[in-house]
C-alpha cells in the first residue's frame, strides 16, 4: 500500500478557475479556459463529484486521475491551483467511473477484468471485486450508495453489496434453473464461475431506476432488459434496436427506460405496459449516448451522436427543442447533464466540453487529455 500510496502523489497543477457557466451572450465561439494534462494515452471515461469540485478521468494508460477544482481564497480573491491525483491500480485501459452520491468513493472499470473502488480522500488506496471474465464497460452506484452494477464483455450484468463488498447475484442467473433432481450449481463467491449470462453479447450500458428496485442494461446483442433486482429475473426485454444498443438510462419517475444504439435510434419505453411509446432516428450516425434531465419531470431528452450533434427532444411534443450541429470536430461518444442549465460531451479526440443549454452554446472546454473518450457522469447532488 507504501509503494501504491507513492505513486499516487500530486499530479498535476496551476489551473486556476473552477467549473462554471458563463453568461455573456457575446460570447458565440467555444474558448479553452481550461486544460488538465495528465494521462499519457487515450482518455475513456470522466465522472464529476457531486460536489462539483473533482473529476475523474480514465485512459488506456491503465490510469485514474482524480482532479482537485481549487477553492475560491477570499483573501486575494483567486482561485487556487487545481491539482490531481494519478491512481494507478488497473493492469490495462480503464474504461468506466462512477461517484457515489457523497462523493467519497469512486468506481472504476477496466479491461483487466476488475472493478476497484476508490476512496477519494484516502490518496489512491483501492480494493478490488473480482468476478467478471471480461472487460468491465459500465459501473453505476445504487441511489442509496450500498449497492453497484456491472456490465463486462462477459456478457453478464452483475449486482454487488458495497458494505461487505461481495458479490451478490448476476442478473439472469436465476432463470436458468437447474433440471429437476439436479444438483443447484455452486455460487461462487467473487461472482465467476459459471457460464450464466445476462445478455447475449457484450454488456455496454447499464443503470439504476430512481428508487433503486430496478436495472436496465444493453449491449450489442441488440436487446435493452428490465431487471427486477431482487429476484435477479428480467421483467421485460425489448426489441425495438437493430443494432448494438450504446446507451440506457430511466426516466426521472423511473416509469420510463430510454435507450440509444448504433442504428441512429432513440426508443422509450413504459416500464409497465412494457409498450413502446416512442421511436425517432436521432441522429445520422449511431447515436452514442442519452440521457433525461431529472429537473424537468423527464421531460427533456438529450442525445449525441457519432455525426457530432448535440441536441434536445421534448418527450410530450416528440420533437426537438435545440440541436447543435458540428458540437465536435469528431464523434461525440459521452453526454453527462448538470442540473438544468449544463450538458457536458465528451469526443473521439479527448475534448470534454460543457454546454450552457440556455445559452446554446459551450461554456467551457477541457482539452488534451488524449484521443478518445467514451463515457462520462454528473451527479444532480451536492454533498
Amino acid at each position: 500500500m507504501t509503494a501504491l500510496a507513492e505513486r499516487n502523489s500530486w499530479a498535476a497543477e496551476g489551473v486556476d478557475d473552477l467549473l462554471k457557466f458563463s453568461r455573456k451572450a457575446s460570447q458565440e465561439e467555444p474558448q479553452l479556459v481550461r486544460t488538465l494534462r495528465g494521462h499519457r494515452g487515450a482518455v475513456h471515461g470522466v465522472a464529476f463529484s457531486p460536489t462539483r469540485r473533482q473529476l475523474a478521468s480514465t485512459g488506456g494508460d491503465g490510469a485514474v486521475m482524480l482532479w482537485s477544482f481549487g477553492m475560491r481564497d477570499e483573501a486575494t480573491r483567486r482561485e487556487r491551483p487545481t491539482r490531481a491525483y494519478r491512481f494507478e491500480g488497473h493492469d490495462g485501459a480503464v474504461y468506466c467511473a462512477a461517484f457515489r452520491r457523497d462523493g467519497r468513493q469512486l468506481a472504476t472499470g477496466g479491461a483487466d477484468r476488475t472493478v476497484r473502488l476508490w476512496e477519494t480522500r484516502a490518496r489512491g488506496e483501492s480494493r478490488i471485486l473480482r468476478g467478471h471474465s471480461g472487460a468491465v464497460r459500465a459501473v453505476a452506484f445504487s441511489p442509496d450508495g450500498t449497492r453497484l452494477l456491472t456490465g463486462a464483455d462477459d456478457k453478464c450484468v452483475k449486482v454487488w453489496s458495497l458494505p461487505r463488498r461481495q458479490f451478490v447475484c448476476t442478473l439472469g442467473a436465476s432463470e436458468l434453473a437447474p433440471p429437476s433432481g439436479a444438483r443447484p450449481a455452486r455460487r461462487a463467491r467473487h461472482g465467476g464461475g459459471g457460464a450464466v449470462a445476462s445478455h447475449a453479447n457484450w454488456v455496454r450500458a447499464a443503470c439504476w431506476s430512481p428508487d433503486g428496485t430496478v436495472a436496465a442494461s444493453g449491449g450489442d446483442d441488440k436487446l435493452v432488459k428490465v431487471w427486477d433486482v431482487e429476484a435477479a429475473k428480467a421483467t421485460a426485454t425489448f426489441f425495438e434496436h437493430e443494432k448494438a444498443v450504446r446507451g440506457v438510462c430511466f426516466s426521472a419517475d423511473g416509469t420510463c427506460v430510454v435507450a440509444c444504439g448504433d442504428d441512429a435510434a432513440i426508443n422509450v419505453w413504459d416500464t409497465r405496459t412494457k409498450g413502446l411509446l416512442q421511436h425517432y432516428t436521432a441522429h445520422t450516425g449511431p447515436c452514442t449516448s442519452v440521457a433525461v434531465d431529472p429537473k424537468q419531470a423527464g421531460r427533456y431528452l438529450a442525445s449525441t451522436g457519432a455525426d457530432g450533434t448535440l441536441q434536445q427532444r421534448d418527450v410530450e411534443t416528440n420533437k426537438p427543442t435545440w440541436r447543435r450541429r458540428n458540437a465536435a470536430p469528431a464523434t461525440i461518444n459521452a453526454l453527462a447533464l448538470l442540473g438544468e442549465s449544463g450538458v457536458a460531451t465528451g469526443d473521439d479526440e479527448g475534448m470534454v466540453c460543457c454546454w450552457d443549454m440556455r445559452q446554446r452554446r459551450v461554456a467551457h472546454t477541457f482539452r488534451e487529455h488524449g484521443e478518445y473518450i467514451s463515457d462520462m457522469l454528473f451527479t444532480d447532488q451536492r454533498s
